[in-house]
């Protein structure tokens, strides 16, 4: 008489295969994690570099680095910030153009404006913003423009630099360094202007705090007056000649405010 077969698994079985795939999973998360991470600083990357290179498109048209808040020539009417200017080289020129045809002074007043989320301007690492928006119905970015060298420090937001007046060098003089979208109280604003610092998309070491970038500090503990690391690995830092590089966050003082400053006649050391 033939007796049944048994169907389905052991108890220990189970277990066994539990403990595979418990396995594998510890195994796999890291991996996709790191997968993960270097995707997100790939595309940090190529969002800075196109910035740099932005502000050579600008440069192209009008011979000169955009402003860090002004208009670009005196026929101009609007009023509005680095970040504006270089819209229409950063396939943005539609919301160019709905500033432009604004009826104020400051494209900004536009509510459509000032809480458009453009991607190119944010590193998808930022924790510290909500779907783009920093606050209120303001949105963010990510990359903090060097004053300078779109502004003059201590005489106005307008530097008036062409890019082959910068006496450093362009691949030696930094353009944009990474910042958090909110800082504190305070944040980074892509189409802020210049009646409150702490609020802008710029960085200056003449402001206040000429530190290197912090490294990946707390919101709480961020300083909106500088720039950050978003990983202890270092900040994406885009360079006037439109390169990029990772600056490490042990980066000297000294090493970072002479890359910072265009004509000082000092490289970057060997830390940079």
């Amino acid at each position: 008489m033939l007796r049944n077969r048994r169907i389905g698994f052991t108890l220990i079985e189970l277990l066994v295969v539990i403990a595979i795939i418990a396995v594998l999973i510890a195994l796999l998360v890291p991996a996709v994690q790191k997968v993960r991470e270097a995707a997100a600083r790939t595309q940090s990357v190529n969002n800075c570099k196109q910035l740099s290179l932005a502000v050579h498109g600008f440069h192209d048209t009008y011979k000169r680095v955009p402003p860090q808040w002004n208009s670009p020539e005196p026929t101009q009417t609007k009023i509005a910030s680095l970040s504006f200017w270089i819209l229409p080289y950063v396939e943005q020129t539609p919301l160019y153009n709905r500033g432009m045809a604004y009826s104020g002074t400051y494209p900004h007043d536009d509510a459509s404006i000032r809480s458009a989320v453009i991607p190119i301007f944010l590193d998808p690492r930022d924790f510290t913003i909500n779907n783009g928006i920093a606050t209120g119905d303001w949105a963010a970015s990510n990359y903090a423009s060097n004053h300078y060298v779109f502004g003059r420090p201590g005489v106005n937001w307008m530097s008036k630099k062409s890019l082959v007046s910068i006496r450093d060098g362009t691949s030696n003089t930094i353009a944009f360094a990474q910042k958090y979208g909110r800082c504190g109280n305070e944040g980074s604003l892509w189409a802020h202007g210049d009646w409150n610092w702490p609020w802008m998309a710029v960085y200056a070491i003449n402001g206040g705090n000429p530190n290197p970038p912090q490294s990946s500090p707390t919101q709480a503990a961020c300083q909106s007056n500088g720039t950050q690391a978003f990983t202890v690995g270092g900040s994406v830092v885009g360079l006037c000649d439109g390169s990029v590089r990772m600056v490490n966050t042990n980066v000297s003082l000294l090493s970072w405010q002479y890359a910072t400053d265009p004509d000082d006649g000092q490289l970057g050391g060997n830390d940079f």
